[in-house]
């Protein structure tokens, strides 16, 4: 102590506070080190004074308050241990049987067939339109028959060898081949030349010669009239056994409808009028974007922004999200004839800040403007080296630094109350902040349920949540009482929930899915601005902190990595009850949906998605994500059709196994917001029965008509014309779609080399054959 003592007289009045309050945190470590003299010591105090410029409360309350949770951590105690957990108050389900919905998934590798495709192709080589083993035919309803062929207007193929018109950063090139009509035109042009260039060829021949050709003429168009004989009784049959297959499967499928429905549409019913609540206030909806992560544990080097969503689209996180907001907005000037500029919040960490506004700034903001993108930059803060709440540092070169991690995503609400004019917001006509992550795609996709159900129910926070599965390792949403205080609605991490309920002795208590009754938190929030506002103020926008150190061992001394205090944004719902009487004018409800439809992000890499799949729980890796979004929007379609009482015909899903993972991948369907961006926009789109046979492709980019489609490869259906995006491509009646689509290819060790990380990851790639394009 002589040598802080001394060290102290050397320094100014003002800044001696500042040891003073590490000798009172016991902070002998650092202050004992034989390398502390004059000038570093005043790095030290540098290095507190820009902590504290970010934590106000200073560095002794924040070591105080470290000391506290690592002992509680140490001996596995909770704050919450004397506290009875029930489900929460306020909670909304809208849900559907997972059996009510024809979406199976198979369990084995290899699926057999249950029709014979082969007879619903032409096999005449010499029709031009059979080198793209492509069809499009007109048919019934029920039925698809091949005795008139129609040509789809403004459309084209898409063919290995040429470039994409879908993304220019595509790896996998692919031409565009001339429509049918160009095809037909060229090939009427060359059957006159051919007839014309016969012709002469008679005038000049001799009368010999002109006999044995008319012999032979004879002998051809007999072989041809009964090769064309034979054909039409093979399609008779092959048309009588397809008749049969269907409506073999017409029944079965009727016969399964019969028994759910009826409760199915009525959940439907209440799904689409919260949406149409909902949809009422889309213009007056701001966005936060949690973005403050890497993607190293995926073994991505890049911001997880950059991501991709999907190898269909190649559209990174944030373009997807920014698509969502342009098409809101062009709903907004079409639906409510005004123009706006959705604010868009996102929150950045020093290790993600650089690389998001550039890449925003390089793609023009993805058709936002720079205006409405308000970017928060989120501090690190002091990390701890053990128990005892040592700070955790590295002496180099003479000099001192401390370890710093960010405080975790609770600090977007100081950053808002710091930087956001949410009064200005509100006298904008604002009523809502809808907080979602980075990585969840499907968050947009049920924004107005949740919306609908705020509205409703007049909540002042609204939980997006699904049911969840005991050990999961997401937030459990309850509610938790103790000595007749409760707080209704709030959300409690994994690890601490089972803490309360060892010290209760209770067990969780399953529903016959084998799911928890308290539901799983989302991360995806709505919050009524004005109450939020005025909570804001009083708290600065600081919620509870906790600490959640990684042992070395089950004694609970040493850590893997340094430790330090963390925030989460859900546990704003803390502050709801935390202002004496106040708390009964507070609302804090919850809307649990299916995880199918709502819920799916990236948090594992594969060697850890394995582990998951192996205990039955969700894997949260690149590739069951971009599975998920595939079978989200079939599971979309399959409600619309059932709404319409149409089908969706789907075969069993395989289970396909990339980087060791093993998950079920869907057809590759892609419902962009331009077509439907709610389940309501969505039955007023699809009006017919659907077919859609494993690795197909649907990406559906623009405002569309579908009546009845039968897909067994790839369809792109685009709008091209941008001054009149407004009017729908209308298919025809029945559409038949028949080429080599787009394949799904697994990446072994020696061809994964070279390619980016967006496929490594996943442990595939997507190798673009063949598409059929529809466009105006």
């Amino acid at each position: 102590m002589e040598k802080i003592s001394e060290l102290i007289k050397r320094i100014d009045d003002d800044d001696k506070k500042y040891i003073e309050h590490l000798i009172e945190a016991d902070q002998m470590d650092l202050l004992n080190h034989e390398g502390l003299n004059e000038k570093n010591i005043l790095d030290i105090i540098k290095q507190i004074k820009e902590f504290e410029e970010i934590y106000p409360d200073g560095i002794l309350k924040y070591v105080q308050r470290a000391k506290k949770l690592l002992k509680k951590s140490k001996n596995k105690m909770s704050a919450y241990a004397n506290y009875a957990v029930e489900q929460p108050d306020n909670l909304i389900k809208i849900k559907f049987h997972w059996k009510d919905l024809p979406l199976p998934i198979r369990q084995i590798d290899k699926m057999s067939d249950h029709l014979s495709w082969s007879g619903l192709l032409t096999n005449s080589c010499d029709k031009p339109l059979n080198r793209y083993t492509s069809l499009v035919s007109s048919c019934n309803e029920e039925n698809f028959d091949l005795d008139t062929t129609t040509l789809a207007t403004s459309s084209s193929f898409l063919s290995e060898g040429g470039n994409t018109p879908v993304s220019t950063s595509s790896s996998d090139e692919f031409a565009c081949v001339n429509s049918y009509q160009q095809v037909l035109t060229k090939t009427d042009e060359l059957n006159n030349v051919i007839g014309d260039m016969k012709e002469e060829a008679d005038l000049r021949g001799k009368a010999p010669q002109e006999n044995q050709e008319n012999q032979e003429n004879q002998k051809n168009q007999k072989n041809q009239e009964n090769q064309e004989n034979q054909e039409i009784q093979e399609n008779r049959e092959n048309r009588e056994y397809r008749e049969n297959q269907e409506n073999r499967e017409n029944r079965e499928y009727q016969e399964s409808n019969c028994n759910y429905s009826s409760s199915t549409v009525s959940v439907i019913d209440e799904f689409i009028h919260y949406e149409e609540v909902g949809l009422q206030y889309i213009d007056k909806v701001c966005f936060i974007l949690l973005a403050g992560g890497l993607g190293e544990r995926l073994n991505h080097k890049d911001i997880k922004l950059k991501l991709m969503t999907n190898l269909v689209s190649e559209r990174t996180y944030i373009e997807y999200y920014c698509n969502y907001l342009k098409t809101f907005q062009n709903f907004i000037k079409k639906n409510k004839d005004k123009e706006i500029d959705i604010p868009f919040v996102i929150m950045l960490s020093d290790d993600t800040y650089e690389s998001t506004v550039r890449f925003l700034h390089r793609n023009n903001y993805f058709s936002l403007k720079k205006e409405q993108i308000h970017f928060l930059k989120q501090k690190k803060v002091l990390c701890f080296k053990d128990n005892k709440a040592n700070l955790h540092f590295t002496y180099e070169n003479d000099t001192f630094h401390f370890s710093k991690k960010p405080h975790g995503h609770g600090d977007i609400h100081s950053l808002i109350e710091k930087h956001v004019q949410l009064d200005y917001l509100i006298q904008m006509g604002y009523k809502y902040l809808y907080f979602f992550q980075d990585t969840n795609a499907l968050a947009m996709k049920v924004l107005f349920v949740c919306l609908g159900v705020s509205i409703e129910k007049q909540l002042h926070m609204n939980f997006l949540a699904i049911s969840r599965k005991p050990g999961e390792e997401i937030g459990t949403i309850c509610k938790l009482t103790s000595l007749g205080k409760s707080m209704n609605v709030v959300n409690i991490e994994y690890n601490i929930f089972e803490s309360i309920l060892n010290c209760t002795s209770e067990r969780e208590i399953l529903d016959t899915d084998g799911c928890s009754l308290y539901p799983g938190n989302t991360s995806a929030i709505l919050f009524e601005i004005t109450r939020y506002n005025e909570i804001l103020k009083k708290t600065n926008g600081v919620v509870p902190e906790y600490i959640n150190p990684k042992y070395t061992d089950s004694s609970r001394e040493h850590f893997i990595h340094p430790t330090r205090l963390e925030s989460m944004m859900q546990d704003f719902a803390f502050l709801y009850f935390l202002n004496g009487d106040e708390e009964k004018k507070n609302k804090v409800g919850v809307t649990e949906l299916n995880r199918f439809l709502c819920f799916s992000t990236v948090k594992n890499n594969s060697l850890h998605a394995k582990k998951k799949i192996k205990n039955n729980i969700h894997p949260e890796c690149m590739y069951s994500a971009e599975s998920d979004l595939y079978y989200s929007n079939c599971a979309f379609i399959a409600l619309a059709c059932m709404y319409n009482q149409k089908n969706l015909r789907l075969e069993k899903m395989e289970m396909k196994m990339f980087n060791g993972v093993q998950y079920f991948m869907p057809p590759k369907v892609l419902i962009e917001p331009q077509f439907a961006f709610t389940l309501t926009h969505l039955i007023k789109k699809i009006k017919g029965n659907i077919t859609i046979r494993n690795n197909s492709t649907l990406w559906i980019k623009s405002d569309a008509i579908i009546t009845n489609l039968f897909l067994d490869g790839a369809l792109i259906i685009e709008n091209l014309n941008q001054e009149d995006s407004t009017v729908p491509i209308i298919l025809d009646n029945n559409l038949y779609v028949k080429n080599r689509g787009y394949e799904i290819v697994t990446l072994h060790a020696k061809s994964a080399e070279g390619q980016s990380d967006n496929a490594s990851i996943r442990g595939y790639k997507l190798v673009k054959r063949e598409a059929l394009v529809i466009s105006l």
